[in-house]
């Protein structure tokens, strides 16, 4: 099946080669670690600002956080972020809340913040009307649909409009994503190469040895067992009475 397009063929190729370098694996430094002398200036209002200045991202900007991703999305430009509202984490159960704030998964964290994150600015233009799906910048795949009412992003509904950022977008969304979820969903829907038919020939056969409990000579269960009565056979001696003596051959008399 043909993959619907979603953005330009300059945004594709950006999308292409920018996200390993965003997937990298997190540093083992303390999460608030200070930036190398020659990192990136932040960008004037950038994604990170607008959702300081929004008030419902809070836990969004905790996580990122603690995944070491705020400087990232900060200094890159042209990013598209996908970012569940306090509400959205919140509809999560607080232990896993918990667990993925936890600073010994740091990673699992980093790893499902950045599948909700784009290496593009997208737009709302670009995705009403079309569907399709577009790598995130950990390396998955995520569908998107702006075909309906609301555009979707996974099993996520954009609820908000698109916000402006210096350096990109944001799309507020009502769930938060987990990428091994969205995975193993996909090797559940897929297609069986298994089918099933109807027995016939031995396999009938088996069937009938199974209730006869009869076997073939070459040890295979046989198809079809047939009984057949013998003829009865004439006994010489029948209708003879012993006590009848034979004239031509009398018995001898005992003194």
């Amino acid at each position: 099946m043909l993959r619907n397009t979603l953005l330009t063929a300059a945004a594709a190729a950006a999308l292409l080669t920018a996200p390993a370098a965003m997937a990298q694996t997190a540093p083992a430094a303390p999460a608030q670690a200070a930036p190398a002398a020659d990192a990136a200036p932040a960008i004037a209002n950038n994604v990170i600002d607008v959702l300081k200045a929004r008030g419902e991202f809070t836990t969004l900007l905790t996580a990122l956080d603690q995944a070491q991703l705020t400087e990232t999305l900060a200094t890159r430009p042209a990013i598209t972020l996908f970012a569940p509202t306090d509400a959205a984490f919140a509809a999560l159960p607080e232990a896993e809340r918990t667990r993925l704030l936890d600073p010994a998964n740091a990673q699992e964290l980093r790893n499902l913040l950045l599948y909700h994150v784009l290496v593009t600015d997208l737009t709302t233009a670009q995705i009403e009307g079309a569907a399709g799906e577009i790598p995130t910048a950990g390396g998955l795949e995520v569908q998107i649909d702006g075909a309906g009412e609301a555009i979707t992003y996974g099993s996520a509904t954009v609820v908000q409009a698109e916000i402006d950022a210096g350096n990109g977008g944001i799309f507020p969304i009502d769930a938060v994503l987990n990428p091994a979820s969205a995975a193993q969903g996909d090797a559940e829907t897929a297609p069986s190469t298994s089918s099933e038919a109807p027995a016939t020939g031995a396999a009938e056969a088996a069937a009938d040895a199974a209730t006869t409990g009869v076997t073939a000579p070459n040890g295979q269960p046989a198809a079809t067992v047939t009984t057949t009565a013998s003829p009865p056979v004439e006994n010489p001696t029948d209708g003879h009475v012993d006590h009848v003596e034979d004239p031509a051959n009398p018995a001898p008399t005992p003194n």
